[in-house]
């Protein structure tokens, strides 16, 4: 998990397994377990590249795909808003596990996020065990579930989740892809978040999905650390934005 802030009172969990970096601050305390917060809503859906506010409408690169947003709507994930889709997916959402993802650009780009949230240490060894030994893969896999059970042990995280995130100051923006293929895709997810000074800041992540046994597997992160594939940026321009909650 990246750095930051220590863990209090409880443990934090970063935006999509590390797709809010330090530098913005983000995250979610586990702890006032009673609260039913509301998580910040996504920026206005548009075309490939919208940017609200500033920036304008920037053009999809010829050959990527521009997603079709128009059912999709947003779950709650113990108090964090996460994408689904009936016609993408996931298809299965129960005893906390998200699975069967439509194979297509948006069913591996609901996956990223729906999966990747569920590596996080903060969920609790009950979702991040199954989640990372059976919807990741890759051959930083042992890496991730070992840097994921060291995290949990070391913040004594308890094994299920059952409460509520409180004061969720993430949303997830929005996706732009860098490659595809039928079998493999290449994307990136926008994260932002609000500063204390009322700012928008931004990060993006980047995931690599592969369709393996009938599903999204998400490709584990280089040494199993998100932070290697995250990176802070100045705004959403570029990217497919998701529709507001």
């Amino acid at each position: 998990m990246t750095g930051g802030r220590r863990f209090s009172p409880g443990v934090r969990i970063l935006a999509a397994a590390g797709l809010v970096t330090a530098g913005i601050a983000a995250g979610l305390v586990l702890g006032n377990r009673g609260g039913s917060p509301t998580p910040a809503p996504a920026p206005t859906a548009g075309t490939a590249g919208t940017v609200s506010g500033t920036g304008g409408p920037v053009l999809p690169d010829p050959g990527l795909p521009t997603l079709d947003f128009s059912d999709l709507r947003w779950a709650d994930f113990h108090g964090l808003a996460l994408p689904v889709s009936p016609t993408a997916g996931p298809h299965t959402l129960a005893d906390d596990r998200a699975s069967g993802f439509a194979h297509t650009p948006l069913g591996a780009a609901l996956a990223a996020i729906n999966i990747a949230v569920r590596t996080d240490a903060g969920v609790g060894a009950y979702i991040f065990e199954p989640a990372i030994a059976e919807q990741t893969t890759g051959v930083d896999q042992p890496a991730l579930l070992e840097r994921v059970r060291t995290t949990a042990a070391q913040h004594a995280v308890p094994a299920r989740l059952t409460g509520r995130f409180s004061d969720p100051i993430f949303r997830y923006a929005g996706v732009r892809f860098d490659a595809v293929t039928p079998d493999r895709i290449v994307l990136h997810l926008a994260t932002a978040a609000e500063t204390a000074a009322g700012t928008t800041v931004y990060a993006s992540g980047r995931m690599e999905l592969r369709w393996e046994r009938g599903d999204w597997r998400v490709v584990a992160p280089p040494g199993g650390n998100w932070d290697t594939v995250t990176t802070p940026i100045t705004s959403t321009a570029g990217f497919q934005l998701f529709p507001r909650r």
